[in-house]
């Protein structure tokens, strides 16, 4: 692009993986200033050395992004960053009346094909409750609660067991609150139509067999998640970097205080000075979003002051384990199960790049804590000496291992970090993309909008940037 139109001055505000790969994709053709409350960029995408003892770091938020879409794969090519995959020979388990299970293969976010499949984790009472569909017709409405919708079609011990679990390791949330269309929308078609989810399952997993069958003979079929050396935050500097070698300016430890439009030129006030720009991202958390548009677009805010968030912890630790192997990848905990945790990385088992890393009888682990919906008293209450304390005896007992003992550990608390995707989400996010489209240079991307995971905060970035591209070409 040339010219004066091509040099348009864009602000975005937000410098977690949203913000950063839409200034990313605008800074070679546009003035970027990138604006971010925090005193460090990436937002969710962070790391520790655990006071040095992992030279290399390690995720103390997000530490995996989906291979199979294209987004994250694409860009950390793009960057210039090598990819790592998980180790094929650990695999992940549920805790459930005590005791770790394997966790079912063949499944839909936990919805088996087959009854059979989840009989050896839920027992046969409640496997022949699954094998017992209870088919009811169409919903009269385009979305419905995920968890309600599935324990009413398959019984709530699939639900709690096993289906809660996996999509609280996503959202932090629990399953009976959670958006079916926005959350597992490959089942969606048996709610609309009124037909049986085990069917729809059998045929999805009959088209990701095909798939495989499908991969030139001795290829390894692909995997599911990615990350880099260092950890999946590693994306953070390397975006930085290329902003700042495209010009761009970013400014950390700003806290915006109002966004004002007039004429169609944006006004950002900060509570040092002010930005005039040509185009507005806001690619900032829905609670903060709400206060900055409420003036330019008072329906959206609204609507996004309805997205309610989820506050969570991580305790990342190095663990002397001594000469008794640490087996699997990790566990989740179901809210059923009296834990003080709700899931467990093993990381140097999973990713083999840090196990090279670490010394010889260590192991590093990740313990998480904290769901939507946990009130007072809990582990909120406890300060971070007794957060540690409290997770490593859970993981210690859930895990059999009484004689591992701490070598590092540290608490990282992320206090409303997660959106939660209510029944009828995609409708409202709809409803406010389109009042932001009548408002002239306006954008909005993270989180909150289609999707939580690395991938889809990509895809809407670079939807948003390239609509900004198009407009001022």
């Amino acid at each position: 692009m040339h010219g004066a139109e091509a040099m348009s001055h864009i602000t975005i505000v937000g410098g977690g993986i949203s913000g950063l790969v839409t200034a990313y994709r605008l800074a070679p053709d546009h003035e970027v200033t990138l604006v971010e409350a925090d005193a460090r960029l990436g937002g969710c995408l962070h790391s520790t050395t655990l006071d040095e003892t992992v030279p290399v770091g390690l995720d103390t938020g997000a530490e995996a992004s989906l291979y199979r879409r294209r987004e994250t794969k694409d860009l950390a090519a793009e960057l210039g960053l090598d990819v790592e995959f998980p180790s094929t020979a650990h695999s992940s388990r549920v805790l459930s009346n005590g005791s770790l299970h394997a966790i079912p293969k063949r499944t839909v976010m936990g919805v088996p094909g087959d009854a059979a499949e989840v009989r050896d984790l839920l027992g046969d009472a409640a496997s022949d409750r699954v094998a017992r569909e209870v088919i009811a017709g169409p919903i009269d409405a385009h979305d419905v609660s995920l968890g309600d919708f599935l324990a009413d079609r398959l019984g709530g011990d699939l639900v709690d067991t096993l289906i809660d679990p996996l999509l609280g390791g996503v959202y932090a949330g629990r399953c009976r609150d959670l958006s079916l269309a926005s959350t597992v929308p490959a089942l969606l078609p048996a709610a609309v139509a009124g037909t049986s989810v085990l069917e729809l399952v059998q045929s999805l997993l009959a088209a990701r067999d095909a798939q495989s069958a499908a991969l030139a003979e001795g290829e390894s079929p692909q995997p599911v998640f990615m990350s880099l050396v260092g950890g999946i935050n590693r994306l953070v500097p390397a975006l930085e970097k290329r902003i700042r070698d495209h010009g761009g300016a970013i400014h950390t430890d700003t806290h915006v205080t109002s966004v004002q439009v007039d004429n169609g030129r944006w006004t950002v006030a900060t509570a040092e000075s002010s930005l005039r720009s040509d185009a507005l991202v806001l690619a900032t958390p829905a609670h903060v979003t709400k206060d900055l548009i409420a003036e330019a677009a008072p329906a959206s805010a609204s609507m996004l002051a309805s997205v309610p968030y989820a506050s969570t912890a991580l305790v990342p630790a190095l663990v002397d384990i001594g000469d008794r192997e640490l087996e699997g990848s990790g566990f989740l905990v179901p809210p059923t199960e009296k834990s003080f945790i709700k899931a467990s990385t093993f990381v140097s088992n999973k990713w083999p790049w840090m196990r090279e890393r670490i010394p010889e009888g260590t192991a590093l682990i990740r313990m998480s804590i904290g769901r939507y919906g946990d009130g007072p008293g809990g582990w909120q209450d406890c300060d971070d000496e007794q957060l540690v304390a409290r997770a490593f005896e859970d993981w210690q007992r859930i895990v059999d291992r009484g004689s591992d003992r701490l070598i590092a550990a540290e608490a990282h608390r992320w206090e409303c970090a997660l959106p939660q995707y209510l029944p009828g989400h995609g409708e409202k996010v709809a409803r406010i993309d389109e009042e932001i489209a009548g408002i002239s240079g306006l954008e909005l991307a993270g989180s909150a909008y289609f999707g939580v995971g690395i991938p889809a905060c990509i895809d809407r970035a670079e939807t948003v940037a390239a609509r900004i591209t198009s407009t001022r070409a």
